[in-house]
């Protein structure tokens, strides 16, 4: 009886043991909070001009450069990506691949055209393209089948990939955000957040290539191994596509996407006078409201704030607002300069650099020569000593050797002397013998 109880025992630590294995390898599903009315945040600020009223669940406007945040409806909300995913997809498929490597599409790739309502470019088992054809098909048609074989070609498995996303995600400084595939088929445990998409995007467009691929409108892939014609490919983006009532003057490009659980996303990059602006709206009724919304956001950053060039740095001013109105942090450096953090109602707009007056500049780089001086005579002290302690090592080496030469001298002599003796010693017994 005590060992069934033992066995019954251990039995039940194993299956707890088991469970915390399964909660550390698999986060729990997201709450992903869908119907939530959020405010707009960044309105409740003191003197912050007002932003647009947007028809998505949750959305944020922020300066690309900067990363400054000028609009912020529920922008930390955990929402479903669908395709906007791809983003960081490309990302790291070019980051890891070279564009001309020739990719053989395999069977668990294909199988992703099979799902319901999924978006491909109609690949065949055994076709090949390059990876620069891939991203094209990707970002351009957002082919599901394209985004698992670059998992694969990147990282073996898309499982495996995804870990490299959630990796790549963290570097960024994402922080809600947890993605277990490559091309946003939905899945309870593939999430992120309106903000993290903007930093995730930020990211990309650091790459010339990404820009160079979300900016095309129209591309096409030749003619493969498998098939005799060319894919023409053209953009979903409707504020990029120059045909569209959306258009947007200025845009850039980004990502759309659409699954019945995310409802409507869209990612967008759009630049005007030197200023590039980020907007990502997500859980969107349809296209044509996240159309509206991202306009409106656009609408608003690029005639409500100004962007202003300053010394080792730049600073994102509202309108009306003036310079001596806004709060300032500083930093002192080591090199004597100071580092001016700006801000207003607690967001911050930008930094510069300030030297000091030029009287306090002399006496810093004076201070910098002494410092110098000191040092250089340091060094010279220790090379003098060294070369002091050198010339005395030689001249202590120089006294040995002279003595030992005098000694072997010596020896010599005496050796000579003794060997004479012996000579005279044996000619003595010889002429006694005599």
């Amino acid at each position: 009886m005590e060992k069934k109880r033992k066995w019954r025992y251990l039995k039940t630590f194993a299956a707890a043991m088991m469970l915390c294995t399964c909660l550390i390898a698999e986060p729990a599903a997201a709450a992903v909070n869908n119907g939530t009315v959020y405010p707009i945040t960044s309105n409740e600020m003191a003197g912050w001009p007002q932003g647009p009223e947007v028809a998505c669940e949750t959305a944020v406007l922020m300066e690309a450069d900067s990363g400054i945040i000028l609009y912020n409806k529920g922008m930390d909300e955990l929402r479903y990506p669908a395709s906007i995913t791809k983003i960081m997809t490309a990302l790291l498929a070019i980051e890891n691949c070279s564009l001309d490597t020739q990719v053989t599409f395999s069977e668990t790739a294909v199988a992703a055209e099979q799902v319901a309502g999924s978006s491909t470019i109609n690949m065949q088992v055994g076709e090949v393209i390059t990876i620069r054809d891939c991203l094209f098909g990707l970002m351009i048609q957002s082919a599901n089948e394209v985004a698992i074989q670059l998992a694969e070609t990147v990282s073996g498995s898309e499982a495996a990939f995804a870990e490299l996303m959630n990796q790549k995600a963290a570097e960024i400084g994402c922080k809600n955000t947890h993605f277990v595939n490559a091309s946003g088929l939905p899945d309870e445990n593939h999430y992120t957040t309106a903000y993290d998409m903007a930093l995730i995007f930020r990211e990309a467009l650091k790459n010339d290539t990404f820009k160079e691929i979300i900016g095309t409108q129209t591309y096409y892939i030749p003619a493969t191994n498998l098939t005799a014609t060319e894919r023409r490919l053209h953009t979903h983006h409707p504020l990029l596509a120059e045909e569209s009532a959306e258009h947007y003057e200025g845009c850039i490009g980004g990502k759309s996407g659409s699954t019945e659980a995310a409802g409507k996303t869209l990612v967008t990059g759009a630049e005007q006078n030197g200023v590039t602006y980020l907007a990502v709206v997500m859980k969107g009724a349809d296209m044509a409201p996240n159309c509206a919304d991202t306009t409106n956001l656009f609408n608003y950053g690029f005639q409500n704030f100004e962007k202003k060039e300053l010394n080792g740095g730049s600073l994102l001013l509202p309108k009306g607002i003036t310079m001596e109105q806004l709060e300032t942090t500083e930093e002192k450096q080591e090199n004597g300069n100071t580092l001016v953090k700006y801000s207003y109602s607690g967001q911050y707009l930008g930094s510069e650099i300030k030297e000091p007056p030029k009287e306090e500049k002399i006496k810093s780089e004076e201070k910098q020569e002494d410092k110098t001086s000191d040092n250089t005579a340091a060094a010279k002290d220790k090379e003098d000593t060294n070369s002091k302690d050198g010339t005395e090592n030689i001249s202590l080496t120089s006294i040995l050797l002279i003595i030992m030469a005098a000694l072997i001298i010596v020896l010599i002599v005496l050796l000579g002397v003794l060997v004479r003796h012996d000579r005279k010693r044996k000619k003595k017994r010889r002429r006694k013998k005599k």
